[in-house]
């Protein structure tokens, strides 16, 4: 992207602006202006990472570091001048005037959609697909209609995180959303809340996207406008600053109190969690401290280091990342294997004492559809500590490019007062690195 904003190409369009026709080896180019877009990139991004992949199966190792960046411009920079970067400005355009265009015909109603389904993209990293088109907004015309209603959504996950505060009898639980109400006030950074708080229990998730809703087609119908791309909390008010600024002030409150009061009325579905633990104690007759063995050779590290952050923030639970030097997963212990994954790149254990363990191995492995993995056991059979479960080509992963950084998470780790990580460095497979504490 850096050599589409080279004086020498920017000065091909002079004083014409976007879509100057030029000629690379025959080929038309039009000329677009990128210092304020982000589509162009992501499109030519995405396309570089499947260049990249190849590139790196065709050059040999000793060679990558210098030929994969080299030829990777050669082919990306001509491609993204010709393809992404004028489809991506236009498609930025086309987006940004059709959201513009619902929120000038019917904010009421857009602010409802988008303020109460917001919390729901974040699940799926769906707002993604929408913040280049804020970004857009806000370059172009120098303010932007979206943002508010993502404040408002924050607001209502922040509402629906204090209401299962006083609902739940957890201790614990009760800590955990007070970090999580925190996060979302003074960082705008709602996915404690969302993953922890709303999945966990699902009814606040529900008191989350009524409030969000109700408050967003506030916010909507008033138009209210943010002058920055912020996430929305008690500290970035100033980017809201305006004529608009009471209305969304207002706004927030509404989306508060309204998720509030659901998630109060509806409850947080606290007893069927309690419920799914007995049944769970029932079934391995009591949850106990327990020790879990090392599953794979290689350097054991806290799972707060992990590349990614689904698994680093903790909220799968807490456990380790393994960087593996060999390609076999060992059981940590005696019990059952719960769960196993159709591409083999995962598993569940659970223990004779009630450890929930998850072994996921790599990051993004389960594309490849179970090819390099073999699983040595099916779901329900019960293993002994230090038995085979399965085994992975990791060389070939490795030159496939992919990360293999294996995750150990106790996923029941809420049911234990501590989870502790015994030794962080390198070892072999059947060592004590993990302990559950009740």
């Amino acid at each position: 992207m850096g050599a589409l904003i080279m004086p020498e190409f920017t000065q091909i369009m002079g004083s014409h602006g976007n879509g100057v026709i030029t000629h690379f080896f025959g080929i038309p180019i039009v000329t677009m202006a990128y210092t304020s877009t982000v589509i162009p990139a992501i499109l030519a991004i995405w396309c570089l990472s499947y260049v990249e992949h190849s590139l790196k199966k065709y050059i040999p190792e000793s060679l990558q570091l210098l030929f994969v960046p080299l030829l990777s411009l050669f082919i990306m920079v001509p491609l993204t001048a010709g393809a992404f970067g004028p489809f991506g400005v236009y498609l930025g355009e086309w987006l940004s005037d059709g959201i513009n265009f619902l929120m000038n015909s019917n904010g009421w109603l857009a602010g409802a959609i988008v303020g109460g389904a917001w919390n729901l993209f974040v699940i799926f990293g769906l707002q993604w697909a929408v913040n280049p088109v804020i970004i857009q907004n806000i370059s172009k015309s120098g303010y932007d209609f979206i943002v508010p209603l993502t404040a408002a959504a924050n607001f209502g996950m922040a509402g629906a995180t204090l209401g299962t505060f006083f609902r739940t009898k957890d201790k614990k639980m009760k800590a955990y959303t007070i970090s999580a109400l925190l996060s979302i006030f003074f960082a705008g950074i709602t996915e404690p809340a969302i993953y922890g708080v709303g999945i966990k229990y699902k009814k606040p998730l529900i008191g989350a996207v009524i409030g969000g809703a109700v408050g967003g087609a506030f916010i909507g119908g008033l138009h209210v406008k943010a002058f920055a791309f912020v996430f929305g909390g008690l500290t970035t008010l100033p980017a809201f600053v305006g004529s608009t600024f009471v209305s969304y002030v207002i706004g927030l409150i509404i989306c508060f109190a309204v998720a509030l009061f659901v998630t109060l009325i509806i409850g947080i579905d606290e007893a069927a969690s309690s419920k799914v633990q007995t049944d769970q104690v029932g079934n391995t007759k009591q949850i106990s401290n327990d020790t879990v063995l090392q599953p794979l050779d290689g350097y054991v590290a806290d799972i707060a280091e992990a590349s990614d952050p689904a698994f680093a923030s903790g909220s799968m639970g807490q456990g380790m990342v393994i960087s593996p030097t060999a390609g076999k997963v060992y059981a940590p212990f005696d019990g059952t294997v719960s769960m196993l994954f159709e591409t083999k790149h995962a598993l569940g254990i659970t223990s004779n004492n009630g450890t929930e363990l998850l072994i996921h191995i790599g990051i993004d492995t389960v594309k490849l559809n179970g090819e390099y993995f073999l699983a040595k056991v099916r779901q329900g059979d019960i293993v002994k500590a230090g038995q085979l479960l399965i085994q992975f080509d990791l060389e070939a992963l490795k030159k496939a490019g992919y990360d293999m950084s294996t995750f150990v998470i106790v996923t029941n780790s809420n049911e234990y007062h501590d989870v502790n990580l015994i030794t962080a460095d390198t070892g072999d497979h059947g060592r004590e690195v993990l302990q559950t504490i009740i």
